[in-house]
């Protein structure tokens, strides 16, 4: 009987491990997400929309037909074939191709500077928002230093210095993430101070004081998580807006410099054969508009999931 109230005893403690504890709770935290998502049917249809443009970045190697980058003169301004899905542009490049690859980079960069944004604002705006005081005035007075400064003149700003160092490839789409993620943080740095002020006076809060937790890990491990609700709605809509401004810059030429595709680039180039071979610019527009009202329709989604006043509504 001993032996095995003994081994009862361990199996308990066993199951009872805070590693155990928190896999379940987020077992239990993503299948109720899931079953929220699928209650809401603008969420379901920009998840849809995300999971179908993910997978197309995933095997864009595989779908692509041409090397996107490599001219074909005797293929300039070709019409829509069975050889070339979409067409190609003025130097004979296929079209298709280069939709494919500027949509893997500009997914990617995009969500890099979403990910840079919020690790650099929410921990700074977490902490401003809990311990107030001084570090909370000087901290916000910087970023509201960056709010007043215009977003747009910081991208033109960060980019053109790049473009001054000469720098290309992999670093200069470093650069374009650097200057993406750092303009964003501002917002998100107001957003989480904002959700930390409300949740720095519940019980939940005073009972870690009493317990005796640090106050760092109070507001990291108990404070943060309740406040991501409202970051992660931002971010999802961000994204829509990085994808955006990736477009334009490259469109007015602060982009990542041609031959590489992009799909602003791409709608610059088509300028001068509009008139006459429209369908040059249509395709890197669509693409940009399905990008943009997938992850605009998916927060909008998670808004409405998220958000406790249009929940009683």
């Amino acid at each position: 009987m001993q032996l095995r109230s003994r081994q009862r005893i361990d199996t308990l403690t066993v199951d009872e491990t805070p590693w155990r504890v928190r896999m379940r709770r987020m077992q239990a935290s993503l299948g109720t997400g899931y079953t929220e998502i699928r209650k809401s049917r603008t969420a379901t249809i920009g998840a849809l929309m995300i999971i179908f443009l993910l997978i197309v970045c995933l095997l864009t190697p595989v779908l692509a037909t041409h090397d996107p980058i490599k001219p074909d003169y005797r293929a300039r301004l070709a019409p829509v074939s069975a050889e070339h899905y979409m067409g190609t542009d003025k130097f004979g490049r296929d079209i298709f191709s280069r939709v494919l690859y500027g949509g893997r980079r500009t997914v990617v960069i995009s969500i890099t500077a979403v990910l840079f944004g919020l690790a650099l604002g929410i921990p700074f705006g977490i902490l401003s928002g809990y311990f107030g005081g001084r570090f909370d005035a000087i901290s916000m007075r910087c970023v509201d230093g960056l709010l007043a400064f215009p977003g747009l003149l910081l991208y033109l700003l960060i980019v053109t210095l790049a473009r001054a160092w000469k720098l290309e490839g992999f670093w200069n789409d470093l650069i374009l993430v650097f200057a993406l993620g750092f303009a964003f943080m501002p917002e998100v740095a107001r957003l989480a101070r904002g959700a930390a002020l409300v949740e720095a006076n519940k019980e939940y809060v005073e009972a870690a004081h009493i317990i005796g937790e640090s106050p760092l890990r109070t507001a990291l491990g108990q404070v943060l998580p309740n406040c991501l609700s409202p970051l992660i709605v931002n971010a999802t809509v961000r994204l829509g807006l990085m994808i955006l401004i990736i477009a334009a810059l490259s469109f007015l030429g602060l982009g990542t410099p041609p031959p590489t595709p992009d799909w602003g680039a791409d709608l610059n180039a088509a300028q001068d054969h509009m008139e006459q071979y429209p369908m040059i610019a249509v395709f890197p527009g669509l693409a940009i508009c399905y990008s943009v009202l997938a992850f605009n329709l998916f927060g909008d989604g998670l808004r409405d999931i998220l958000d406790p006043r249009l929940v009683e509504r």
